[in-house]
């Protein structure tokens, strides 16, 4: 009779550490919500080898391939000891098995067959639970377990208006930067009619004061006045500077300050004309 393939998604590669690794970062990074970790372990003579079998949200399984190891020091068991910190941190459902050679190979080979999740889903975790050891491995050596998650912008979060400069963003940060700081100064010179200003002195006589010509309803002053003060802040504390230093090239510092500018966008959208200087005008 011939074996019914499971069908089951398979990531990364077997013996390749980093592509398993990234394939679990993907994974959390893209907004998977992971239910259940079982660790699928391969015992040799001195080592183990293991893969992953993760259940999603929906029962949806993924199978992350053999790239992780324990028992010697090497990748292998760093890898191994960093995605057990990092799924740690989304379920309480982590457990280990024991499989045999020919289940291991066809993970290797992505033909798991619906036999063989009948089979893992039968047996015993280890007990006493063991995984634990190498969650210790990796807190010794390493701090921010999110250090190696990608550097891109959360696109959900921004101003429509921002959205065409985000997408070059990877090619020149420093661009998208000063041509997002441009682009608000513009919005602000017309909505408010102050086009003789720029910067900070545009800011502070749009936003700033009881005559500004823009301004937030149904807020208290502090309120107003912290809001408002966060355009001149963030033009004297990065824009200025950037304007006239050679580009730094740190993605980090540069994704942080763009979702400054962003929040400028937002606080922007919401202002509205003041009452006073429409009747004026």
């Amino acid at each position: 009779m011939k074996a019914k393939f499971a069908g089951i998604q398979y990531l990364g590669d077997s013996g390749i550490t980093q592509t398993c690794k990234e394939a679990v970062i993907q994974l959390i990074h893209g907004g998977e919500k992971i239910q259940d970790v079982k660790i699928l372990t391969f015992e040799e003579a001195y080592s183990h080898t293991h893969a992953l079998l993760l259940t999603l949200k929906y029962n949806i399984q993924i199978v992350i391939k053999g790239g992780f190891a324990s028992g010697y020091e090497g990748e292998a068991p760093k890898g191994y000891a960093f995605v057990l910190n990092l799924l740690r941190n989304y379920t309480d459902s982590i457990n280990e098995y024991i499989i045999s050679k020919s289940i291991f190979e066809r993970i290797s080979n992505s033909i798991l067959t619906v036999k063989d999740l009948e089979y893992i889903n039968s047996i015993n975790p280890v007990r006493p639970a063991r995984w634990y050891e190498s969650v210790y491995l990796y807190k010794k050596r390493e701090h921010n377990i999110f250090s190696e998650f990608p550097l891109i912008i959360p696109m959900a979060l921004l101003d429509p208006r921002l959205i065409e400069l985000a997408l070059d963003f990877d090619k020149s940060p420093d661009n998208a930067i000063m041509g997002a700081y441009r682009k608000l100064e513009s919005i602000v010179k017309e909505r408010t009619g102050l086009n003789n200003e720029s910067g900070v002195k545009l800011f502070a006589k749009a936003f700033q004061g009881d005559d500004s010509v823009l301004y937030w309803e149904n807020l208290d002053s502090g309120e107003s006045k912290g809001k408002a003060s966060l355009f001149t802040s963030v033009y004297m504390a990065y824009r200025n500077n950037r304007a006239h230093q050679e580009p730094r090239y740190n993605v980090s510092d540069d994704i942080r300050e763009f979702m400054l500018i962003n929040q400028l966008f937002i606080l922007e959208s919401e202002a509205v004309l003041n009452k006073i200087k429409r009747m004026k005008s």
